[in-house]
């Protein structure tokens, strides 16, 4: 199910994807083929779209610990694989169809920024030391989408945390805006987490 917006003439799809899970590419693939979009959105930094686009064959992912608890609560829910599946089978179709990809996150510098602005010396010391809560923590295992929503709350619940989130998801609505001139029909494929608070923002601007 996706969410659709109308920014003037242009209908833009909004596809909400599960970061790390292996069949989300099925996903990906079917709205490309639903969509037919003349432009196609990421939730990613240019700098990580660039890394994307210049994987090593013998790339290994290095996961941060709460990456690895991330990556081993999804496992539930089928295989789990870094860089994201979504956004990997994004870029793929993208340049196989010869449609422009273009990044709607942060860059690293405006992250950097925000991240050190937002997040004081008290915020990082329990986030960088409540690792074996996160661990311990019950998360729904109703549907991966449960899983990634309950996950997102317990790793924001600091203040500092929560104001880059809600910046991304102001970025990533500006983006989808200004990506409009010149399409009648976009895809913008968004992390779950976020792809509903991106809609809404989009909606707000049109009221």
């Amino acid at each position: 199910m996706m969410d659709i917006i109308s920014l003037g003439s242009c209908k833009v799809h909004i596809l909400g994807v599960i970061k790390g899970l292996e069949s989300e590419v099925e996903k990906v693939r079917k709205a490309f083929e639903e969509v037919n979009p003349e432009k196609v959105l990421i939730s990613i930094s240019k700098e990580e779209l660039e890394g994307l686009r210049n994987l090593p064959e013998d790339f290994e992912p290095e996961l941060s610990r709460y990456e690895e608890i991330y990556a081993e609560g999804l496992s539930r829910f089928g295989k789990v694989a870094a860089p994201p599946p979504c956004y990997v089978a994004a870029l793929e179709l993208s340049d196989h169809k010869g449609i422009p990809l273009i990044p709607i996150d942060l860059d690293e510098r405006s992250y950097t920024d925000l991240y050190c602005a937002a997040v004081g010396g008290t915020s990082l010391f329990r986030h960088s030391t409540r690792t074996w809560l996160m661990k311990r923590r019950k998360y729904s295992l109703e549907s991966p989408e449960a899983f990634v929503m309950a996950w997102d709350k317990a790793v924001n619940n600091l203040e500092g945390f929560r104001i880059i989130e809600r910046k991304r998801t102001e970025q990533m609505a500006a983006g989808t805006r200004e990506a409009v001139d010149g399409a009648e029909r976009m895809l913008a494929v968004i992390e779950f987490e976020r792809a509903h608070e991106v809609a809404d923002l989009l909606r707000k601007k049109q009221e």
